[in-house]
């Protein structure tokens, strides 16, 4: 992670010194000049300073290992910072708007600039645009949310930089009215973003539903794990560089060890496609009872010494189906015949049953021989 952000907070820190100097150049000329739309856009540059401030706090702060307070890591800082950049163009949408209108209200001057100061405004609009192909560039590599909002912020401001370039001219030449349009243009234009960066960061902070898209390509990865019949209730939480997967699955025809091995294997495939930790809980399967009931009423009818089956009971363990009951036999029966009818009936049933399932199946039988019960051993 520190390798990844060391590209980030260069570009973050260098953002923040080239602002700087951005807002003193177009600020000064400003002054001079008294441009609204001007002096709008130097204090848009001002306030890329402090977006990048919060982009750079998001970066080191996101580095951090887990701790017990954050198992999954800081990586959330990132949003924060997004919410934070969302925030300082809203409230600077807010003030150029109010300026705007409040000039077209009064009414602008005409505005006059030396030729030479159109190539400086020019040049700082250039550098805007290369910080921002800069920042994208490393925000993608990166991951990191926050440096790709705050490259848009540096286009923004070198596409507003180039409205007031014209602003500036067309007043010089009469038209008055458009240095105040273009600072509510200026206004309007960091609206949207910094209503979009807030919209987008809170979603992702409060924790949003993964999109249809990584559903169904997480379905189809468990489709491609033998023996998995299907995955439900996927939750995919994002912490920055590090998400976190959880789901359900249901096995196909398997016993709990079974489907915990099947488990195991859907988890390795999706921490190796998505780089993230995965949590699978297997559902239990229903055990048929009433079939396996069935079964051993057909099996009972065949054996004439044995006059009745009770008090059957299946439960499931990581291995097996566990098929237990009683089973009433003769009172003049010996024990040792009562025995070796016990042990082939559950061998029978043991193997008609596990057949049927396609599932393992232990059975043991509790004999009753003379209203004593006697358990007999288990295969």
């Amino acid at each position: 992670m520190k390798g990844k952000n060391r590209a980030g907070k260069a570009v973050a820190v260098g953002s923040i010194i080239l602002n700087v100097f951005i807002f003193a150049i177009k600020g000064f000329i400003a002054l001079q000049i008294g441009s609204l739309a001007l002096l709008s856009d130097a204090v848009h540059s001002i306030s890329d300073s402090a977006s990048s401030v919060a982009v750079y706090v998001g970066l080191v702060i996101g580095e951090k290992p887990p701790d017990e307070g954050h198992p999954f890591g800081h990586g959330r800082a990132d949003q924060v910072a997004v919410l934070a950049v969302g925030i300082i163009l809203l409230f600077a949408a807010i003030s150029f708007f109010t300026d705007g209108i409040e000039s077209l209200l009064i009414g602008p001057d005409r505005l006059v600039m030396a030729r030479h100061l159109y190539i400086y405004i020019f040049l700082t609009a250039v550098a805007k645009e290369i910080m921002g192909e800069m920042s994208y560039f490393i925000g993608k590599k990166s991951g990191s949310e926050s440096l790709k909002a705050d490259a848009w912020h540096h286009r923004a401001d070198a596409f507003t930089t180039m409205l007031v370039i014209g602003a500036i001219y067309a007043s010089e030449i009469g038209l008055v009215i458009f240095d105040p349009l273009v600072g509510i243009g200026i206004a309007l234009i960091l609206g949207y973003f910094g209503f979009s960066y807030i919209k987008k960061s809170t979603y992702r902070l409060l924790g949003s539903q993964p999109s249809q898209e990584v559903i169904e390509e997480i379905k189809n990865i468990a489709s491609e794990v033998d023996g998995v019949k299907s995955v439900h209730s996927i939750k995919v939480h994002d912490y920055g560089d590090k998400k976190a997967i959880s789901l359900h699955m249901k096995a196909k025809d398997s016993t709990m060890r079974s489907a915990h091995d099947k488990s195991h294997r859907l988890k390795k495939k999706l921490e190796e496609r998505y780089g993230a930790t995965a949590e699978v809980h297997f559902d239990p399967k229903n055990i048929p009872e009433k079939q396996i009931a069935d079964i051993i009423q057909k099996e009972t009818d065949l054996w004439s010494e044995i006059e009745e089956v009770h008090k059957i009971k299946t439960t499931e363990d990581e291995n097996e189906i566990l098929v237990s009951m009683h089973l009433l036999l003769p009172k003049d029966i010996s024990v040792e015949k009562a025995h070796s009818i016990a042990t082939d009936f559950e061998k029978n049933l043991e193997k008609k049953i596990s057949d049927e399932l396609k599932d393992h199946v232990e059975i043991q039988v509790h004999m009753e021989p003379d209203g004593e019960s006697v358990t007999s051993s288990p295969l």
